[in-house]
C-alpha cells in the first residue's frame, strides 16, 4: 500500500471534525491544487449543514449557518495546535466566506512528502517487477487494425495499474461492446475515430499510424536540431522510440471505453506535442542531473550530501511548493484513482495517469525557464543546489514511474 501523507492529513482533519474515520465516498475536505499561497492547501465548508449526516448536532436545535467549529467548540487556532500530532502541520488556520482555509507549514511537509515519495518508488518498482503475480490479462489478438493497438496498449497497461491496486482477477479486453467470456471481468476498449470523417478508422493500419506519428516527431527535431535527425542512424532510432511512445500516449489519454478522435494529418505537427513535451522535459530533468554529476566529477561541486543532511526549508520558490504538494505528494491518490471496483466491474483510468503528467510538465518547464538550477558554486549557494537537486532527482522518478506504468520508456536525452 503506497503512503499518501496528504490522504492521511484529510483523514485527521475529518476526525478533528467528526471524531469519525474519514467516509471514503466523503468530498468535503478539500485538497486545493492552484493558489495554494493566497487560498492554502486545504478547505473544508464551515457551515453545519455540510455535516449534519455525520451525527454531531441536532438539526432541530441549530441554525444551517452555524459554524461547525462553534459546534464542536473549536477555534481556527484549535486546529494548528492539535494538527502539531499529525503527519503534517497546520501553520495558519482561516475562517471566511463559508469555509475554512488550512495552509501547511511547507519546510516540515517537503520532508515529509520527499522522503515519502523515495519510499513508494521502492513499493511501486518492487510491486512491478513482480506483476505476473497479479491479474491475468487476455488482450485481444495482433492485428493492423488501429482500435486493436489501442486495446493492446491499454492490456499491458492494466497489467501494471492491476498490480499496483492489488486488484486479482482474470480480465479480458475487448473491442466488441458484445463480447464475454466466462470467468473473466470484459474491459471494452473504444474505437479509434477519424476526426475528420467522424467514423470508424479502417484505412489506416497501426503501422502506418505510428510512422505518422514518428514522421511528426521526426519534423519537430528537424526544426530544433537541423536536417542531420533524418540522415543520422542514431536519430532515426530515437525518433522511431518517439514516434511510437507519440502514438501510445494519444491513445491511452482519453477514457477506455469511450471512442478517441484522432487527427491523422502529418502536415498539422500538433498530434505529438503532448508527448513531445512530457519525454522533452523528462530528458531536461536527466540533463540537469548529469551536469550536476559531470560538474561533481570535475570538482566544481562537492557531491551531493545525504537527503537527510540537506536543509529542505530553502526550497521557497512557489512552484518548487507546487511541484512537491501537487505532483510528488500527488501520486499516491492519481494513482489510486486508476482503478476503481463497482458493482458493474472492473473501471480503469489510465488517462488520468496522462492528465497527471502532462500537467506536471507544464509546472516543470515553467519553474526551469524561472529559476536557474546550477548557479556558481559559492559556499552560501551549495544548500539550495543540493536542495534543488534532490527535489529533481525526485521529481525525475515519478515522471519516469508514470511512464513505466504506461509502459512508455523515458529519454535521457533530446
Amino acid at each position: 500500500m503506497l503512503e499518501s501523507a496528504l490522504e492521511q492529513f484529510i483523514g485527521n482533519v475529518f476526525f478533528f471534525l467528526t471524531a469519525e474515520a474519514k467516509d471514503p465516498s466523503s468530498l468535503l475536505v478539500k485538497k486545493h491544487n492552484e493558489n495554494l499561497e493566497t487560498h492554502g492547501d486545504f478547505s473544508f465548508p464551515s457551515s453545519v449543514k455540510s455535516w449534519y449526516r455525520y451525527g454531531m448536532c441536532d438539526q432541530l436545535k441549530i441554525q444551517n449557518d452555524t459554524s461547525i467549529l462553534r459546534v464542536i467548540a473549536k477555534t481556527p487556532p484549535d486546529i494548528v495546535e492539535d494538527s502539531e500530532t499529525w503527519k503534517l502541520h497546520v501553520r495558519k488556520a482561516n475562517e471566511e466566506n463559508g469555509r475554512v482555509y488550512l495552509f501547511l507549514e511547507r519546510p516540515h511537509a517537503i520532508r515529509v512528502g520527499l522522503l515519502e515519495s523515495l519510499r513508494n518508488k521502492e513499493i511501486i518498482l518492487e510491486i512491478l517487477r513482480e506483476w505476473l503475480l497479479s491479474s491475468e490479462v487476455i488482450c485481444p489478438e495482433d492485428s493492423h487494425d488501429l482500435t486493436t493497438l489501442r486495446a493492446n496498449y491499454l492490456c499491458n497497461v492494466i497489467r501494471n495499474l492491476c498490480a499496483l491496486s492489488g486488484v486479482k482477477h482474470r480480465i479480458v479486453v475487448t473491442t466488441k461492446s458484445t463480447f464475454k467470456q466466462d470467468g473473466y471481468q470484459t474491459v471494452l476498449c473504444g474505437t479509434v475515430l477519424n476526426s475528420k470523417s467522424g467514423a470508424k478508422e479502417t484505412n489506416i493500419t497501426a503501422e502506418e499510424f505510428i510512422r505518422i506519428r514518428q514522421d511528426e516527431m521526426t519534423l519537430i527535431a528537424q526544426h530544433k536540431y537541423g536536417v542531420r535527425v533524418s540522415t543520422d542512424d542514431k536519430w532515426k532510432e530515437f525518433v522511431a522510440h518517439l514516434g511510437q511512445s507519440a502514438a501510445a500516449f494519444e491513445l491511452l489519454q482519453s477514457k477506455p471505453s469511450g471512442a478517441i478522435k484522432i487527427n491523422f494529418e502529418c502536415a498539422s505537427v500538433g498530434s505529438s506535442k503532448g508527448a513531445s513535451f512530457i519525454l522533452y522535459n523528462c530528458a531536461r530533468l536527466e540533463t540537469i542531473l548529469k551536469s550536476y554529476n559531470d560538474k561533481v566529477g570535475e570538482g566544481t561541486y562537492p557531491p551531493l550530501p545525504d537527503i537527510d543532511d540537506v536543509d529542505l526549508s530553502l526550497l521557497t520558490h512557489e512552484d518548487e511548493w507546487n511541484l512537491i504538494f501537487n505532483y510528488i505528494m500527488g501520486l499516491p491518490k492519481v494513482l489510486n484513482s486508476c482503478v476503481e471496483e463497482t458493482a458493474k466491474g472492473l473501471e480503469f483510468r489510465p488517462h488520468f495517469i496522462c492528465s497527471f503528467l502532462s500537467s506536471m510538465v507544464r509546472v516543470i518547464s515553467q519553474y526551469y525557464r524561472r529559476v536557474r538550477i546550477l548557479v556558481e558554486p559559492r559556499a552560501h549557494l551549495l544548500p539550495v543546489i543540493f536542495a534543488r537537486i534532490h527535489m529533481l532527482n525526485i521529481l525525475n522518478e515519478t515522471l519516469k514511474i508514470c511512464l513505466h506504468i504506461l509502459n512508455i520508456k523515458s529519454v535521457s536525452q533530446m
